[in-house]
């Protein structure tokens, strides 16, 4: 029996790839956080900011795809655990998770801002 264990660097990096590949191929809101990256770190150029400054933008916008990447996986786990049916604690989970993701829009995209247009 194959243990789920990684066993070096090189086969975690593989697998946390493959989770991004999956992801972003699945999940619509991954597809557009990652948008959100292009765009941000396109307008730091744009803007002429320095080097540091678009990483500081990149890092920041990466901040609600990670939060979106957390959202998918334990919604995933709540439906496959639970299935199609309402349930009222369910829908409490995942209006909690979906606020986390929304304050981490507003956190990454708004330090965004202000590194690209008030720094």
């Amino acid at each position: 029996m194959e243990q789920w264990k990684n066993k070096g660097l090189f086969a975690k990096t593989i697998y946390s790839l493959n989770g991004l590949r999956t992801a972003f191929l699945t999940e619509k809101a991954i597809r557009h956080e990652s948008l959100g990256v292009v765009v941000a770190v396109s307008l730091a150029l744009f803007m002429e900011r320095g080097w540091s400054d678009v990483l500081c933008v990149f890092l920041a916008s990466l901040f609600p795809m990670t939060v979106e990447l957390i959202n998918t996986a334990v919604e995933r786990i709540i439906d496959t655990h639970f299935g199609p049916a309402y349930r009222e604690e369910v829908r409490i989970q995942k209006d909690t998770l979906s606020a986390a993701v929304f304050l981490s829009l507003i956190i990454g995209y708004g330090l965004c801002i202000r590194i690209i247009f008030f720094k």
